[in-house]
């Protein structure tokens, strides 16, 4: 039986932004009104299914776009990020999960980019085909 006052939407929702941006139990806790401790933070985090740098969490909110043909990048366009990517690696210091998490996953999405990229190239150029085969065709009805 639950002991205490329920806990808000605005609490689960700092406490979720700040878990998984790294912060420890104690540092929740002095964010919170007082009156939370740190075993009953500690339970909510277990309650709500947190991640320490759950990027998971993030992308499930996120809104998905359709991807317009302005938007996909070019080769050399995918190899600049992954270039940054790498850079930043190397010039050290300290990053937190959520920064590895991203680095990881753009590092995993421009390795697969080259796959989809030829997709969408083959794609394109059938689809112009395609256009200029139906204006022909057009333009044979006209004459016929």
């Amino acid at each position: 039986m639950a002991r205490g006052r329920p806990w808000t939407d605005e609490e689960n929702q700092l406490i979720a932004q700040l878990y998984s941006g790294g912060a420890s139990v104690e540092e929740i806790v002095g964010k919170l009104p007082q009156g939370r401790t740190v075993g009953a933070v500690t339970k909510q985090i277990t309650r709500l299914n947190l991640q320490r740098g759950s990027i998971v969490q993030t992308m499930r909110k996120s809104i998905v776009r359709t991807i317009e043909a302005a938007d996909v990048m070019s080769r050399e366009e995918a190899l600049k990020v992954l270039a940054a990517v790498i850079k930043k690696l190397q010039s050290g210091g300290e990053m937190n999960e959520i920064d590895l998490g991203c680095f990881r996953t753009i590092v995993s999405a421009v390795g697969r980019y080259f796959t989809v990229f030829d997709s969408y190239e083959k794609y394109a150029e059938l689809e112009a085909r395609m256009k200029r085969m139906e204006a022909i065709v057009e333009q044979i009805r006209g004459k016929g």
